[in-house]
């Protein structure tokens, strides 16, 4: 019986620390032989009564199965101006403009259930 025991809880503490959330592929940067895992359950958003929307997300980078790091992503944008983003990698006094297709971006808008649009402005494309 004492057997039974240990097996069920081996299993049960075997399939709770797999049943964790998903890191879902979203890139491979085919010159650098990088993959590009967005880790679903650091997805957060938040939109302010000012017009502020931000979300942020944390994605590994594995190079031929191996874990590099993991960068922090913040994409921001205020009222009517083009989305911008940071990293933890990235200088503190910054931001950056999103250029299409950021796949990143674009499958967090995804799963938030946010909307964008790409304009181009005289030649150059950015996300609204």
């Amino acid at each position: 019986m004492k057997k039974i025991f240990f097996a069920v809880m081996f299993v049960v503490l075997t399939v709770t620390q797999n049943c964790a959330a998903e890191d879902i592929w979203v890139a491979h940067w085919n010159s650098y032989n990088i993959d590009l895992y967005a880790i679903e359950d650091t997805i957060t958003s938040d939109i302010t009564d000012i017009g502020y929307r931000q979300f942020t997300v944390s994605t590994k980078v594995v190079k031929d199965g191996q874990l590099q790091q993991i960068i922090e992503w913040t994409f921001s944008k205020y009222k009517n101006d083009m989305w911008r983003y940071e990293t933890n990698m990235m200088d503190d006094l910054r931001t950056t403009i999103v250029i299409p297709r950021n796949v990143v971006f674009e499958f967090c808008m995804d799963k938030i259930g946010w909307s964008y649009v790409i304009k181009d402005d005289h030649g150059i494309k950015w996300y609204y």
